[in-house]
């Protein structure tokens, strides 16, 4: 390990459950299946499926299993465990390290995808990205932010008296990173955001493995991290509690919530379901434009489905920021503000529905495998 995480030891004990002599079997899926079952197991807390997913996806797609770790880390857990993230900062930049492991790389993904499945979970940075990079009330300080400077950009970032989306506005504008599909925030200057949050108390490893994490992976939903810890801190009222999560449908060895809007199949499934429920298609009719209307369904079953996390970690305002950023991402795929509501409520109680719908195109996707690819076969069912 880098002397920059000299606590963040991540080397496995004696006792723990990657250190069993049998390694747990890969699933029979494809990349994004397991990607995305990686990412929602960890959000529910199931170690064993998160284990599996790491191990099939990595033997799918090797190296690019690090940085997808990285964003999972500060996308799900963020704030609610720092030490977490820091481990995970630290074990996906160091393959060195990784390599003097007993068992290497795949011990070390075994070990992360356990540790970020068991910690408590924070979805903050997601909303307070999305509330920054869509939400209409957001947009004049969008403009107002692109006529600044960096420098000024970096002193609203680091203001206390300015609202927090208009914070991580600055933030990411500052930052210079966006996403490679995006041209919107210009050049910035990380190392100033960086030394502005450290001078608010902002401890030293926390932005080490931001800078890093937000250098490696291009994903502006990292820098929402140390403007998320000063809030959580402001606030003083802390606490983890447990959630339920939705009903799962085992379809082979892989549940249902891995079928999302990330994945073909799941993309197939959601279709076909906005299309068969009378009482989602109603929804859709009352509330999104036509052309919208699959994107929306997609959405909202995300939200509903694939997001849900089993321990989380509370704080003053995260409620209030979680609201806004499930409606900048729903608003964001034609949904507006009067049906944010009544279209997850719908999705919601009919998720069983979906579920049944999940399971009988997989089977169909099965059994034409032999003559074409995955991909293609879910296309041809949707």
């Amino acid at each position: 390990m880098t002397d920059l995480f000299s606590n963040a030891s991540l080397t496995p004990a004696a006792d723990d459950r990657s250190a069993r002599s049998t390694i747990p079997q890969p699933l029979a899926t494809d990349p994004w299946i397991a990607s995305s079952l990686l990412q929602k197991a960890i959000r529910r807390g199931d170690a064993d499926l998160a284990e599996r997913a790491a191990i099939t996806l990595h033997r799918l797609r090797g190296n690019g299993i690090w940085r997808r770790f990285l964003v999972i880390a500060f996308e799900d857990v963020g704030i609610a465990s720092i030490e977490a993230l820091i481990k995970t900062t630290a074990a996906c930049t160091a393959p060195s390290w990784r390599a003097s492991v007993d068992g290497g790389d795949e011990r070390v993904l075994r070990l992360l995808a356990r540790l970020l499945a068991e910690a408590p979970k924070d979805r903050s940075p997601d909303h307070l990205i999305s509330v920054a990079q869509s939400h209409p009330e957001l947009e004049d300080a969008r403009r107002r932010v692109g006529a600044m400077t960096i420098a000024q950009r970096v002193d609203l970032a680091a203001s206390d008296t300015r609202p927090l989306p208009e914070r991580a506005v600055a933030a990411w504008f500052a930052s210079g990173i966006e996403q490679a599909s995006e041209h919107r925030v210009g050049r910035g200057d990380l190392p100033a955001l960086m030394s502005a949050f450290r001078g608010l108390g902002v401890a030293d490893d926390l932005i080490t493995a931001t800078r890093i994490a937000a250098t490696r992976s291009r994903e502006p939903i990292v820098l929402m991290t140390p403007l998320l810890w000063l809030a959580a801190s402001a606030a003083g009222d802390h606490r983890i509690v447990d959630c339920p999560v939705p009903p799962v449908t085992m379809i082979g060895d892989v549940p249902s919530y891995a079928f999302d809007k990330h994945t073909s199949a799941g993309k197939a499934a959601i279709h076909r379901f906005a299309h068969e429920n009378q009482a989602v298609r109603d929804v859709l009719t009352a509330f999104v434009p036509e052309h919208r209307a699959k994107d929306a369904a997609c959405m909202a079953a995300f939200q509903v489905d694939a997001a849900p996390v089993s321990r989380r970690f509370e704080w003053m305002g995260s409620a209030e920021l979680e609201r806004l950023g499930v409606a900048a991402d729903m608003m964001k795929v034609g949904v507006p503000h009067a049906g944010v509501a009544p279209l997850l409520n719908v999705v919601r109680d009919n998720l069983d529905h979906l579920n049944t719908i999940r399971a009988r195109l997989f089977s169909a996707a099965r059994s034409q495998r032999g003559s074409t690819s995955p991909t293609r076969s879910w296309k041809r069912l949707e």
